[in-house]
C-alpha cells in the first residue's frame, strides 16, 4: 500500500535517508539551543533576585545597627561565624553558622537575626529552628528578632527544661561547697 497514492503524502515531499540525517540533527541542535537559552534566562532572573534580597538584607542591617546603637546596645561582632560540628554514628560533619550580629546590653549576650518577609515571624518553622540553633550554639541571654516590615526588635527566649535544670544543678553544687568550705573553716578555727 501506497501512502502518496491516498493523499497522505504529497507528491513533492519525497524523503531519503540523508534528509531524515540532517532534519534529526537540526532539530536536535534547536533543542539543545532553546534549552541552553532558557537556563541563561533562568540563572540571570535568579541571580537578579538575589542581588535584589542581598541589597534589602544590606539595608535592613544597617537599619538593625543603628536601632540597637541607638538603644544602648554595645555592638560586640557582625556577620559571626562559629563552627559547628555534629557527629553522626562515626561520621563528623563539620559545618559553620552565622548570625547578623553578637550584641551586649547590661552585661546580657544577645544574637539579633534580621529578617524580612514571611520569615520575620517566630511562627515559621525555619526562622525557629535557626533560631535555636543559635541559641545552643551560642547560649546567649536571649535572642532580638527584627522584622524588617515593621522595623521592630522582639526578644526571643526558649525555656528549655535542660537548662533550667542545669542551672539548678550548678546552683546546688555551688551552695553545696560553700557549705563545705564554711564547715571546714569552722572546724580549723575550732580545733587552733
Amino acid at each position: 500500500m501506497n501512502l502518496i497514492n491516498f493523499g497522505v503524502i504529497p507528491l513533492f515531499f519525497t524523503i531519503n535517508s540523508r534528509e531524515i540525517f540532517f532534519s534529526v540533527i537540526i532539530l536536535l541542535l534547536g533543542g539543545i539551543l532553546s534549552l541552553f537559552l532558557y537556563l541563561k534566562c533562568k540563572n540571570m532572573f535568579y541571580s537578579r533576585q538575589a542581588v535584589k534580597r542581598a541589597i534589602i538584607s544590606k539595608h535592613a542591617e544597617k537599619t538593625a545597627e543603628k536601632w540597637l546603637k541607638n538603644n544602648g546596645f554595645q555592638i560586640i561582632d557582625k556577620q559571626q561565624s562559629k563552627p559547628l560540628v555534629i557527629k553522626a554514628g562515626t561520621v563528623t560533619h563539620r559545618y559553620l553558622i552565622r548570625i547578623d550580629f553578637l550584641v551586649k546590653k547590661s552585661g546580657r549576650v544577645y544574637v539579633v537575626e534580621v529578617k524580612s518577609g514571611s520569615q520575620n515571624k517566630i511562627s515559621n518553622r525555619e526562622t525557629r529552628r535557626q533560631l535555636l540553633e543559635y541559641f545552643l550554639a551560642y547560649q546567649p541571654y536571649g535572642i532580638l528578632l527584627f522584622d524588617m516590615e515593621t522595623r521592630k526588635f522582639s526578644e526571643v527566649r526558649f525555656l528549655l527544661p535542660y537548662f533550667r535544670s542545669r542551672l539548678i544543678e550548678n546552683a546546688l553544687f555551688f551552695l553545696l561547697g560553700a557549705l563545705f568550705t564554711l564547715l571546714g573553716l569552722y572546724l580549723c578555727f575550732k580545733m587552733a
